[in-house]
């Protein structure tokens, strides 16, 4: 099992140190390794339509492909969004395991935002919790992922 708390930065690349970029490329190379493939699940999100203070959460059937892309990957998701509903989603994302926050919008208003993903042999979980950009406030719920690989790899990932 590999438990790591990751930024994950849209196209945007880190600067490293030079003794650490060998280490770093082995870090990415693992978890490219690791992560490609298909995926079905679970996506678990706050309902932002209930008030700030609700703690309901909304639960869609997801499938997720994830492809090398370069140093990159693509991540393509399938959501079941109701009867004869479906939502597609295409990231392209890059990791840095050397920052453990990065900034964008939640639900419209600037946001830290850490993601923490579990990577076994056969399943994925991925938690995404932010909090107001700037703020010492604890993290909170975003949204949560937990899939199983569609089909077993052929080979040992080698994930530790």
């Amino acid at each position: 099992m590999c438990t790591l708390l990751l930024a994950a930065a849209f196209l945007t690349p880190c600067a490293i140190h030079a003794q650490t970029a060998t280490a770093l490329h082995q870090i990415q190379s693992d978890l490219q390794q690791a992560l490609t493939g298909n995926w079905t699940g679970v996506l678990e999100y706050r309902d932002y339509s209930e008030p700030a203070t609700s703690t309901k959460r909304v639960q869609l059937p997801t499938w997720l492909t994830i492809k090398p892309t370069g140093s990159s990957q693509t991540w393509h998701y399938l959501y079941d969004d109701g009867p004869n509903k479906l939502v597609e989603e295409t990231d392209t994302l890059s990791f840095d395991p050397s920052a453990s926050t990065y900034t964008e919008s939640d639900n419209g208003k600037p946001s830290e935002t850490r993601i923490t993903l579990t990577i076994r042999r056969n399943l994925l979980t991925i938690l995404e919790e932010t909090r107001p950009a700037g703020s010492s406030d604890p993290f909170a719920f975003r949204h949560s992922f937990c899939f199983t690989r569609a089909t077993p790899p052929a080979t040992q990932l080698s994930v530790q």
